[in-house]
């Protein structure tokens, strides 16, 4: 099936790859039909909102408005965006937007001089004295030759995406300095410069020339000046949640979730954020825009195949995709309206995410900063978990099990059942959990919707005993199923748990098995796990919720018949 998606994929790349490469054309060469860039008015945004999700991406939102020249505007802000996801638009109802186009402009930035070539590059025409070798020079800089970068060829379709030049093709190195001393001309060879003299009011600052990227855009309509809005997906941004469980009272807890961003993008200040809990898909969140002017066409094509090759290898952190099968009920078809208040921030639904909503956030490019999310009282109750995996190493068709499974030291732990009867779906986190302000336990609340229960792992109950044994009642020999000979074995198991507490314990106990399970005590629940369907043996699975008085000894008991080949 991958392999059929991925030819589909190439297929369709074959397709649009003439349109891309006529449209990077046109971005690498936007002076055709256009007006001198430099006399546009510029198009200054500012953030103003903020989708950030838990896997390191957000989506911005940006507002701006700009006194158009004939129409046309420039932004110096140019995002790293994701392909497909970087869009202008007009937010004037009688202004439409007409065309777009990316290109990058030489620009001088002015920096300090921290080198002996610098100082001579920002000096030219001064008077200087060179200490040169073991001679002195002295003279008026004539020139200061910048290093030449290599020329391109036409390529081999390798792809040195991450090299700054073709390795094949190195720099010229800028090795000399020319000075003037009034009877000729003197070449110097800067690295063996060891001293330079400058008279008074000489420029310690140098100016570099790079290019700048930027987008210019043309609109159309009544008013000169036009409001628009700029929006894209881009990595920089991503926020961690995690919970404080406080467990000092007998019938409520009392839950407090917060949100720690992180900003690796810009400055922002007085953002709206929106803190999604949910995983959507983002095919391309890999793959740069070609408005982000970072890339040549063989790059950006060789990226998109790259993507196209990638299959998902489930090897995302826990928090940043929800562990649990549970979807959000309940959505709401629009963020202006419908959020859910409770005693916290302001919450909604969106599809199958779900969005914690904080206002006015303002933090700097590196910062990371928390905001609280929501508190409020649930109820909770004090359990006894037992978890007893598959023991008789026995797969669905009968045969033994190729490696020999685990046999893990089983715990009995004692754990809180929580009932989420907030107005927000709890996301996959971290909790910390506290009685008082004395600490008792961490580990992972797992995703939980509204009105449903999850149970959090406390410590380790040395003082309920437990012990479990199985053994072979019964066997039939040569039963035939599908012309293959195989023993019917059923067999018996024994759970004994005794506990030493002085109060009543609540024991749940789940017991996963290969085989039919057709007898249990003390009222367990039999689930067929839908599990190895082709196979003769069933997936079984039950499950006790059994109360223990105090200092009281249960021996539980459950049968099941398995097939074996011969």
């Amino acid at each position: 099936m991958a392999k059929e998606g991925r030819t589909m994929l190439n297929k369709s790349l074959i397709g649009i790859i003439p349109l891309i490469l006529s449209g990077v054309f046109f971005l690498l060469y936007p002076t055709l039909g256009s007006t001198k860039d430099s006399s546009l008015a510029v198009l200054n945004t500012k953030a103003k909102s903020i989708a950030v999700f838990k896997n390191g991406v957000g989506f911005f939102m940006r507002e701006g408005t700009v006194r158009s020249n004939d129409g046309w505007a420039v932004t110096e802000y140019v995002p790293n965006a994701s392909l497909g996801s970087l869009w202008i638009s007009s937010l004037d109802k009688d202004s439409i937007l007409e065309e777009v186009v990316g290109f990058k402009e030489e620009v001088q930035r002015s920096f300090e001089a921290i080198s002996i070539e610098e100082l001579l590059a920002s000096n030219i025409g001064k008077k200087v004295k060179i200490t040169y070798g073991d001679k002195i020079v002295e003279g008026t800089i004539k020139s200061v030759p910048e290093p030449r970068a290599p020329e391109k060829g036409e390529g081999t379709g390798i792809d040195y995406s991450r090299s700054a030049y073709d390795p094949r093709l190195q720099p010229k190195l800028a090795a000399i300095v020319i000075l003037d001393t009034g009877e000729g001309e003197v070449v110097l060879n800067k690295s063996n410069i060891s001293k330079v003299e400058f008279p008074k009011g000489f420029s310690a600052r140098y100016l570099s020339k790079e290019k700048a990227k930027r987008i210019k855009f043309k609109v159309a309509g009544s008013k000169r000046e036009a409001r628009l809005g700029l929006s894209y997906l881009q990595k920089g941004v991503s926020w961690v949640p995690s919970y404080l469980v406080n467990i000092g009272d007998s019938q409520k807890a009392r839950i407090t979730m917060k949100a720690t961003l992180i900003n690796d993008a810009e400055d922002l200040e007085n953002v709206d954020f929106f803190f999604v809990v949910g995983y959507p898909n983002f095919l391309y969140a890999d793959v740069l825009s070609p408005m982000a002017l970072q890339e040549s066409i063989t790059q950006f094509i060789q990226g998109l195949r790259r993507e196209g090759r990638q299959e998902d290898a489930g090897g995302m952190i826990a928090i940043t995709r929800q562990r649990a099968d549970f979807r959000e009920s309940g959505t709401l078809s629009n963020l202006d309206y419908g959020y859910e208040t409770i005693k916290g921030l302001p919450g909604a639904a969106e599809e199958d995410l779900f969005l914690y909503h904080k206002e006015k956030i303002s933090i700097k490019k590196g910062e990371r900063a928390y905001y609280p999310i929501f508190f409020d009282e649930v109820d909770y109750k004090h359990i006894y978990e037992w978890e007893i995996p598959d023991t008789i190493n026995v797969d669905p068709r009968g045969y033994q099990r190729s490696e020999q499974q685990k046999k893990e030291k089983e715990q009995v732990w004692h754990s809180v059942k929580l009932s989420n009867s907030t107005k927000y779906p709890w996301t996959t986190a971290p909790a910390f959990v506290v009685s008082g302000w004395k600490p008792l336990a961490q580990d992972t609340i797992n995703y939980t919707p509204k009105n449903t229960k999850t149970n959090l792992k406390l410590t380790v109950a040395t003082d309920v005993k437990h012990d479990r044994h199985e053994y072979e009642i019964d066997r039939q020999r040569d039963v035939k199923i599908y012309n293959h000979n195989y023993d019917l074995v059923t067999v018996k198991g024994e759970l004994s748990i005794k506990n030493h507490k002085n109060k009543e314990i609540t024991m749940e106990i789940k017991k996963m098995l290969t085989g039919e399970a057709t007898e249990v005590s003390h009222k367990g629940k039999i689930e067929k796990v839908a599990e190895g369907l082709r196979g003769v043996n069933q997936n079984s699975s039950i499950s006790w919720e059994i109360p223990i008085k105090a200092g009281e000894e249960i021996s539980v008991t459950y049968k099941y018949k398995v097939y074996i080949t011969r």
